[in-house]
């Protein structure tokens, strides 16, 4: 997630998208040393210029050494004080303390101008759309009354900056998606085998009938007092019911849903205990014997130590790279083994060694599972902080393999590991392959990896989202139709795991009592829309609350909270209020949202199931999934934007056991539910 920056840097961009200064490449210095290379990005009018020096980098040092350093950043000035700049371009600029002799600069000056010339696949910067706003808060109007606490300021504790999830589930079967947040609290000493921090409880909301929210959360059992990460949600006994794993620094819970909506914390005969610092989870029924089982990522293995912000000076939130990184862990579904005649309890058992999980570590934050290879069983993949992303290929005998660099979704296009933090999966393009989006720290392009026949290729570049994401820090995303125009957007939410060294500096903003600690840490939220071909442009809105105002923002859970056929956003915040943003946009199209559920397995959603609607020469592709994003869990309806689309032609679904079944279509506008077994199996 962060680069430890050990020299000072430059660092301009345009709000306009007119001219854009990457930091310099030695301000991330990561584990092992590896450096970002770019010696800078100038995007002026349409057109994208790129410095690449690698190899004169890589002679240089052994001659230079460090005084090529302070030579790069004076360049990058001196070429930002020739640049033409538009009007409405903002600069900020970090001036090193170096001072070059002007023969050095000269040489560097010809350097650069001997690249100033166009590429001729360089692509168009992304445009912006200025429009009425496309959501509307209700958050106080609902009754959702939730204030994140993050626990004391000044210790710089290092999963308060992590922040916590949030949920959108329907835990009491009634229609409605109700509403769970995380909480943290008090973190007076660090978790062992026989304690757990005693933190702020968690709460749950259930949606009323005049969608008003109440808070149910000691009525139904759900207070859990962990120092409380990442959730997720899924039927573990397959009796129809969805139960409630949650991730913490320090022990995880697992929750069972009883009748009527009551939950019973699981003991330690259910198998499930992770005392490591554990941050998103997944259900997966890997095996396929009906079952969920469960994947954890683990981040890493942290002890209080000092840590001083970007440049030095004050004290910071460390990085990850300092502390040794953890492996996930894998726990095999057990419950079904139980005698059918006897009531069965969820029972789990570790398999993490056996099926090749424990032999890789990383810090890993975000997961979701697919069938990346398309051979009927489901994969996982994890984004990794620092470290390169991890895709694991079911190999269909109880164990995985890593492919993540053979299929081209583990780094970025110059095969350097990357922040990864939340993750989101959809078929952008209209191919009818799944592909992967992963959020990053600021100063790192998120990544946009499209799916084709033989793997992935990052793409962020040439679909308009690189540029508009170096300046933030992104956790928590989503990939949903949210204008119904039949091409799926994305929404990310922001926010800085590190003081930046370029905010203007207010009164008591580094005063851990002054009320004003965390607003060095917020950042905007952005919606960028899909132009129906793949490319997006950043929709902007001075009145959109989901874009104003800033927050340090961690969790995002999309679903449709008042079943009106559009997406609604569901945001967690870092000390901070949780958000709920209802979608109020004017549809471009029409919409159908389908419920796939499996009786055999006690009449639960089918987790992992592809859901495949067409219309006329047209087909869009969607998943049964809760899990993605960051620390989160979304609503597990496949929900599709039809566009023009009046008439649905047919729906396939393939189930999680691999077989298909084909679906008459019908009207649009609706929600239906498709049970497995009443299709037509082909």
């Amino acid at each position: 997630m962060w680069g430890n920056a050990t020299l000072r840097w430059t660092h301009c961009y345009s709000n306009g998208g007119g001219f854009y200064l990457k930091p310099s490449p030695f301000l991330f210095v990561r584990r092992h040393l590896e450096c970002d290379l770019m010696v800078g990005c100038w995007i002026i009018g349409r057109w994208t210029i790129e410095l690449w020096l690698i190899e004169l980098w890589l002679i240089g040092r052994w001659i230079i050494g460090l005084w090529i350093i302070g030579l790069w950043e004076t360049a990058g000035i001196w070429l930002m004080s020739v640049s033409p700049l538009p009007k409405n371009s903002k600069v900020a600029v970090w001036r090193g303390p170096w001072k070059l002799p002007a023969p050095a600069l000269a040489v560097f000056m010809a350097m650069s101008a001997a690249c100033n010339h166009t590429p001729p696949s360089a692509p168009p910067p992304p445009q912006s759309t200025q429009a009425a706003p496309m959501f509307r808060e209700v958050t106080k109007d609902r009754g959702l009354n939730f204030q994140h606490d993050a626990g004391p300021t000044g210790d710089f504790f290092f999963p308060q900056i992590m922040g916590a999830g949030c949920a959108l589930f329907d835990f009491d079967g009634d229609g409605d998606l109700d509403v769970y947040l995380i909480n943290g609290g008090d973190f007076s000493s660090p978790p062992s085998e026989s304690e757990t921090p005693t933190g702020a409880a968690n709460q749950l909301f259930r949606q009323e009938a005049n969608g008003r929210f109440v808070d149910v959360s000691v009525e139904v059992g759900l207070d859990d007092h962990g120092y409380g990460m990442g959730i997720a949600i899924g039927d573990v006994d397959n009796d129809g019911d969805p139960d409630v794993y949650l991730t913490n620094y320090g022990a995880d819970q697992l929750y069972l849903n009883e009748s009527a909506g009551r939950f019973v914390r699981a003991g330690p005969d259910a198998g499930i205990a992770n005392l490591r610092w554990s941050a998103s989870a997944c259900f997966v029924d890997y095996d396929r014997d009906g079952w969920l089982d469960l994947f954890v990522t683990n981040y890493v293995d942290w002890i209080p130590r000092l840590c001083v912000a970007i440049g030095g000076g004050d004290q910071d939130f460390c990085a990850p790279y300092m502390f040794p990184a953890t492996s996930d862990r894998l726990f095999h579904n057990e419950t079904g083994r139980q005698p059918a005649s006897s009531e069965r309890h969820a029972v789990f058992r570790e398999v993490s060694l056996e099926a090749g999980i424990a032999a890789t570590q990383g810090p890993g934050l975000g997961v979701l599972a697919a069938d990346f290879n398309e051979d009927g069983w489901p994969d996982l993949y994890v984004a990794n902080d620092q470290t390169s992303n991890v895709l694991w290929i079911n190999q269909r005998d109880g164990t995985f393999r890593d492919e993540a660099v053979l299929r081209g979704c583990a780094n970025d296009t110059q095969g350097r590991s990357q922040a990864g933090m939340g993750v989101a999966l959809g078929d952008v393009n209209g191919d009818t392959f799944l592909d992967l989006f992963v959020t990053h720290l600021d100063g790192e392009a998120n990544a946009l990896y499209l799916a084709d026949t033989v793997g992935f290729r990052e793409s962020s570049g040439h679909t308009g989202l690189a540029q508009g994401s170096f300046p933030m820090t992104g956790f928590g995303t989503a990939l949903a139709d949210l204008d119904l125009d039949g091409a799926l957007d994305l929404a990310v939410v922001n926010g800085r795991v590190r003081r930046s060294p370029f905010s203007e500096e207010t009164s008591g903003i580094s005063d851990p009592q002054s009320g004003k600690f965390w607003s060095a840490y917020a950042q905007p939220n952005q919606l960028l829309m899909n132009d129906g071909g793949g490319g997006f442009r950043e929709f902007t809105s001075a009145t959109d609350p989901f874009l104003k105002p800033r927050g340090v923002s961690r969790g995002l859970a999309s679903g449709d909270i008042d079943n009106d056929g559009d997406i609604d956003l569901l945001v967690s915040n870092v000390a901070g209020r949780a958000r709920l943003y209802i979608n109020q946009a004017r549809p471009r199209g029409s919409w159908l949202t389908v419920r796939a559920v499996a009786p055999q397995w006690g009449g639960r959603d089918a987790q992992g199931a592809v859901v495949r609607v067409q219309s006329g020469t047209r087909t869009w592709q969607s998943m049964v999934q809760r899990a993605g994003s960051y620390l989160s869990s979304s609503d597990p309806r496949a929900h599709f934007g039809l566009g023009d689309a009046r008439h649905v032609d047919n729906i396939e679904i393939i189930w999680p056991d691999g077989t298909r079944e084909a679906f008459a279509g019908g009207p649009v506008n609706r929600l239906i539910v498709l049970s497995h077994g009443t299709g037509q199996t082909h």
